[in-house]
């Protein structure tokens, strides 16, 4: 054999076998059928399912949010705590309702006008420079705070008539300070 029939018999061979004439002429020839799609097609599918998943995983298990506190109702809680006190002057001695008094309104002050005032005095506040000169908005409460003082600075009550009437005098400035 020669070198030509030896590449003859080689291109026959990666050709396959001879084609046979089709059995019905009038059909156009068949096309090749190309394979499935690509591997990369597979992986970046399996990727997106997983991503998904674990979305759907993190979405299901992760921490509820933390809700915000409700917002301070400052007059409100001065006034139901003011109305306690009231109700309960009868039974305690009048130092401690004077004293639950004076705690009532420093508490409603720092909430409402947000003043450190359960920490300082009015004269603390409003006349050694309390206040940075930054706040000058808050000088005019001072005439509030300076009541709010004498109502909680007041004397010892001496019976509890007199704490009843301190308690009720603190619900009615409360009352003006609401408008």
């Amino acid at each position: 054999m020669t070198l030509f029939s030896h590449m003859l018999l080689a291109q026959q061979a990666q050709q396959g076998p001879p084609l046979q004439p089709l059995p019905h002429p009038e059909l156009p020839d068949p096309t090749l059928v190309k394979l499935g799609p690509e591997w990369w097609v597979y992986a970046a599918s399996g990727g997106l399912v997983v991503i998904l998943l674990a979305l759907v995983f993190w979405l299901l298990l992760r921490p509820a949010k933390a809700r915000p506190s409700p917002a301070k109702k400052p007059f409100t809680a001065a006034m139901n705590r003011l109305r306690d006190i009231l109700a309960q002057s009868s039974q305690q001695p009048p130092a401690k309702t004077a004293a639950d008094v004076s705690e009532a309104l420093r508490i409603y002050f720092l909430d409402r006008y947000k003043i450190p005032a359960p920490f300082r005095t009015t004269h603390e506040l409003f006349e050694e420079g309390g206040i940075p000169s930054t706040s000058q908005r808050l000088k005019k409460y001072a005439p509030l705070a300076e009541l709010w003082d004498q109502l909680a600075f007041a004397p010892v009550p001496a019976d509890h008539a007199a704490a009843t009437a301190l308690v009720q005098k603190a619900i009615a400035h409360l009352e003006e300070d609401r408008s």
